[in-house]
C-alpha cells in the first residue's frame, strides 16, 4: 500500500443577486461546479452555500465542501482551507470520509454576508476559495519489474544460483551481498575499473557503497543478473535504482527502467519522478516528465507534491510560460 495525496482547489465567484435572491427561500442552496481529484477517478468535490431558516440556526449561513466517491469505498482524509479574502475570512478543517459526504464550515449570519462593512462582495460578487490535500492509501505502488527475458538473461539467472560468487558489495550497515566478479564487469564499466585497476576493493574482494541502502544494493545486484529475481518494487526504490544504475554506468538496466518510468508518469508521481531524472542524468525522463507537467499546468489540473518539485526546474518551467512561440 502507498498513501497518496492529491491537491484539490477551486475558486467558486458568486453574484451576489443571487444569493440574495434565495436567502428568502427555504432549504434553497447553491453550489459550484464539480470538479475530479487526481488520482481518485471516481471522486468529485464541490462546493455549496445555504441559509438556514429552521431554528436554533435561523439566519446562519453555511459554506459545505461536498464529496461523491460512491463508486469507490476508499477511505480518504481531506485537510482543506475555505476563505474569502477581501472579508479577512479563514477556516482550515480536517474531514475523514468514504462514499458521499459533505463537510460543512459554520460562515456568517445572512445579515453580516450582505452587510458593505464586511466586504464579502465586491463588484457585485464573492469569490470563496478551497484549497486542499486529499490522502489516501492506494494498491499499485508494487508494479511488476520490466520484462527482458533474453539468452544473456537467462545465462545470469544460472549464474545466480551458483555458490561461487567471490565479491562482496556491502552497505554502511555491515550488511552485504555476493557476487560473481564476471558479472558486475559485464554489466558495470564502474566496477570493471576497480577490478582491473589492482584496487584495494578488488584485492580484499569487497565494496562497501555508502550512499544506498541495502534494499536498493540487494535488488540492484540481483538485477545485474536476471529481472525474476525482483519481480516487485516501490516507485521510490525504482527511483533509487535509477541513480544507482547511472552511478555505476550500468547502462542496459538504467535503459530498461528509464523506459518503465515514463511509462508510468501520472500526476501522483510525475515531480517525483522528475527530481530522480534530473539526480540520475536520464534525459528521457525528464523530458517527458516535463511534458506531462507542462500539460497539466496549461490545462490547470492538479498536481501532487509540486511544492518538492527541484526548484531551478520549477523556474525553468515558470519562465517558459512568458516565452512567446513563432513557427
Amino acid at each position: 500500500m502507498q498513501k497518496l495525496r492529491s491537491p484539490i482547489a477551486l475558486r467558486w465567484i458568486i453574484p451576489e443577486n443571487e444569493l440574495n435572491e434565495m436567502k428568502d427561500v427555504p432549504g434553497e442552496y447553491l453550489h459550484s461546479e464539480a470538479f475530479f481529484a487526481s488520482n481518485l477517478d471516481n471522486c468529485q468535490y464541490w462546493m455549496g452555500i445555504h441559509h438556514l431558516n429552521d431554528d436554533p440556526h435561523s439566519g446562519e449561513s453555511r459554506i459545505y465542501l461536498f464529496f461523491d466517491n460512491d463508486v469507490d469505498e476508499t477511505k480518504i482524509e481531506a485537510d482543506f482551507n475555505i476563505s474569502v479574502e477581501s472579508a479577512n475570512f479563514f477556516s482550515a478543517k480536517n474531514y475523514a470520509f468514504q462514499g458521499r459526504a459533505a463537510a460543512e464550515i459554520k460562515f456568517f449570519s445572512i445579515n453580516e454576508l450582505f452587510n458593505p462593512e464586511k466586504e464579502f462582495f465586491v463588484d457585485g460578487k464573492m469569490t470563496i476559495k478551497l484549497d486542499g490535500i486529499l490522502s489516501f492509501e492506494k494498491d499499485g505502488d508494487d508494479i511488476q519489474m520490466w520484462k527482458n527475458n533474453t539468452s544473456d538473461d537467462l545465462l545470469g539467472l544460472g549464474l545466480w544460483v551458483q555458490d561461487n560468487k567471490e565479491f562482496t558489495v556491502a552497505t554502511a550497515d555491515g550488511k552485504g551481498i555476493a557476487a560473481h566478479k564476471n558479472v558486475l564487469a559485464a554489466r558495470s564499466p564502474v566496477f570493471s575499473r576497480m577490478f582491473q585497476s589492482g584496487m584495494k576493493e578488488s584485492k580484499e574482494n569487497k565494496v562497501i557503497i555508502e550512499d544506498f541502502s541495502f534494499n536498493v544494493v540487494e535488488k540492484a545486484i540481483k538485477l545485474c543478473y536476471h529481472q525474476s529475481l525482483v519481480p516487485h518494487t516501490t516507485l521510490k526504490e525504482k527511483t533509487k535504482l535509477l541513480q544507482f544504475f547511472d552511478k555505476y554506468n550500468i547502462h542496459q538496466l538504467k535503459d530498461d527502467l528509464e523506459k518503465h518510468l515514463i511509462s508510468v508518469i501520472d500526476a501522483s508521481n510525475a515531480c517525483r519522478l522528475t527530481n530522480a531524472a534530473l539526480i540520475s542524468n536520464a534525459p528521457k525522463l525528464e523530458m517527458k516528465c516535463s511534458d506531462f507537467l507542462w500539460f497539466r499546468l496549461n490545462e490547470r489540473l492538479p498536481i501532487c507534491d509540486f511544492d518538492l518539485l527541484d526548484k531551478e526546474f520549477a523556474l525553468k518551467m515558470f519562465k517558459n510560460a512568458f516565452c512567446h512561440v513563432s513557427e
